[in-house]
């Protein structure tokens, strides 16, 4: 995080600050640090809008990642979930016979 601190002017920071945010929890990565570093640079007002708008669009990406498969993702459990049913009625209705 120091390297990070003093390689880059204060715009390409926030910039990479606000990257950090929206892309390190899409792939599970804790962006605390990322966070605490934009408090300690740029203080409690612009450290906290760059935080915002990085967490902002850390929330779209998976969302809209989502949306690209939700028609396959509610599909697949639908055609599961209506064939688990059915084994399950033809079970019952077998062994009630019985």
């Amino acid at each position: 995080m120091e390297w990070e601190a003093t390689a880059f002017g204060r715009p390409v920071l926030a910039l990479v600050l606000v990257a950090s945010l929206a892309l390190f929890p899409v792939f599970l990565i804790p962006s605390g640090p990322s966070m605490w570093l934009a408090g300690m640079i740029f203080g409690y007002g612009l450290g906290f809008f760059i935080i915002m708008v990085g967490t902002t669009i850390g929330m779209v990406l998976p969302y809209l990642i989502g949306l690209l498969f939700r028609d396959r993702i509610h599909v697949s459990h639908f055609i599961s979930y209506m064939i688990n049913t059915l084994l399950k009625f033809c079970v019952v209705f077998v062994l009630s016979r019985f």
